[in-house]
């Protein structure tokens, strides 16, 4: 109901402005022109004899000859030549059609061409109705034929995105109808001037472009869900979200642009001399911002390749950063820390470094330590105890290795290393607190020593200092 109103009130305001506009252009009383064409084609269809024929020759010929005449007097004059140089050529006429040259026969043969109304004949306000009706019966006719052929056309197709797609445009076709019947019923109109059927002109253009901008823009809208859908439904992963509004933004400036360029090359505006303007303008503003630029590059270019997503567990070993992504920006990046934090890095740094995902590809992460064993201890015991007791810790993984590598020989203890797969990198610290909790109980349990550094100290003295500290020592 909503769009039937709203071509109810296009037909009426295009029936008064039509009107209004027939108003304002009243021209004197005077013999229109289709008038002449009718008259002129009456006179082509009455035959004609050999003595007229004899007669409209010769005075065919006094004609040409005082034209002839006029033509050398007029190259002989400067002024008279540089008049019809600068004098401009009258616009073409539209062809009258069948219906104009009808209801031009019928005014003449009712005298209506002779009545004034409004400093219009009659025989204009008849054409002016003619062109209302003309404009009602595309709005409101034709254009819901057009759309229902089209309808059943994709219906032929196997495809059902071009039916979706036809559904979402459907406003847009019926406008897309209405201004095409309603330029055509105004451009019929012969009464009206060559400027007010220029500007009119111009107007249309704008609204075909606007329609066809409008269009587009719900194209780049259609293919972004349908984008999406589609990798939903063969269970795949989409790219980032930020990935598609990036590249939505850029197809839409384009397209505004584009539009922009189109219209105002209608008008007559110099879009070349305008390009160059905002290309210099662009490199002056580029000098000005190099350090915003390079970040938008930047920011570009993470998008584009994904070291990183949203969501992902990072660290930046440049600047010791570790946390969650929050949100990738055109200039800078976000990133939440361990201890609820916000880090905003300028993506032209995170560029320039060296990132750690611990999400992407796989969030499953092999963490180890280092053991130290007491000499004599038999190794191959010391090795079954760590790996049995490592592998009966909760939240190591059960499908992977757990190693125990005689990794080196310290200068007070065997050093083993230790290392276990766990599910993600989330439980990283709790998972160090229960692995040292249960090494440390199996090992004492077993009787296995795990010495510690211990140091000698050894003072060197000569003689004579040392009398001097014990005397020291007896006096007191």
């Amino acid at each position: 109901m909503y769009k039937i109103h709203s071509f109810v009130k296009v037909g009426v305001i295009a029936s008064v402005l039509l009107l209004f506009i027939t108003a304002c252009t009243s021209e004197p009383a005077q013999e229109t022109p289709l008038a002449e064409t009718v008259s002129a084609v009456q006179a082509e269809a009455t035959p004609v004899t050999e003595t007229d024929s004899a007669a409209q020759g010769e005075a065919t010929t006094a004609p040409e000859t005082e034209v002839t005449a006029q033509e050398e007097d007029t190259s002989e004059d400067p002024a008279a030549t540089e008049e019809l140089i600068v004098t401009p050529t009258p616009a073409p006429t539209a062809t009258p059609s069948r219906l104009d040259l009808t209801v031009a026969e019928i005014a003449q043969a009712t005298g209506l061409d002779k009545t004034y109304v409004f400093g219009l004949s009659v025989e204009d306000w008849i054409n002016a109705l003619i062109s209302v009706i003309i404009m009602l019966v595309g709005i409101f006719l034709v254009g819901r034929l057009v759309l229902y052929l089209l309808k059943r056309l994709v219906k032929s197709t196997s495809n059902n995105w071009d039916a979706a797609f036809l559904e979402e445009i459907a406003a847009q076709i019926r406008w897309l109808v209405a201004v095409f019947f309603i330029q055509f019923a105004t451009t019929r109109l012969g009464f009206l001037s060559a400027e007010v059927k220029e500007w009119l002109d111009r107007i249309y253009f704008v609204c075909y472009v606007l329609i066809a901008v409008y269009i587009m823009w719900k194209l780049i809208n259609f293919v972004e869900k349908g984008y999406q859908a589609h990798f939903a439904a063969q269970d795949k992963e989409p790219p980032p979200e930020a990935i598609l509004i990036l590249v939505g933004r850029i197809l839409r400036f384009s397209l505004i642009a584009l539009g922009v360029i189109i219209v105002l090359d209608r008008f007559g505006v110099n879009v070349t001399g305008l390009t160059a303007a905002l290309g210099i303008g662009g490199l002056a503003l580029g000098l000005a911002a190099q350090d915003t630029l390079a970040d938008a590059i930047s920011g570009f270019t993470i998008l584009m390749d994904q070291p990183f997503r949203v969501g992902d567990r990072i660290e930046i070993q440049g600047l010791d950063t570790w946390g969650d992504v929050v949100e990738i920006g055109t200039r800078t990046t976000k990133i939440r820390t361990r201890d609820n934090r916000m880090v905003i890095v300028p993506n032209s740094t995170i560029g320039k470094s060296q990132i750690i995902n611990y999400t992407y590809p796989d969030p499953r992460y092999r963490i180890q330590i280092d053991i130290g064993i007491g000499y004599g201890t038999d190794i191959e015991k010391v090795r079954q105890i760590i790996i049995d007791t490592v592998r009966g810790v909760e939240g190591i993984l059960p499908d992977k290795p757990v190693d125990a590598l005689y990794n080196e020989m310290g200068a007070s203890s065997m050093t083993f290393r230790v290392r276990w797969w766990i599910e993600s990198y989330e439980d990283t610290r709790h998972i160090f607190d229960r692995v040292n909790t249960a090494l440390q109980k199996a090992l004492d349990e077993a009787g296995i020593d795990m010495p510690f550094t211990t140091y000698d100290v050894n003072i060197k003295m000569d003689p004579n200092q040392g009398q001097d500290i014990s005397l020291q020592k007896d006096t007191e």
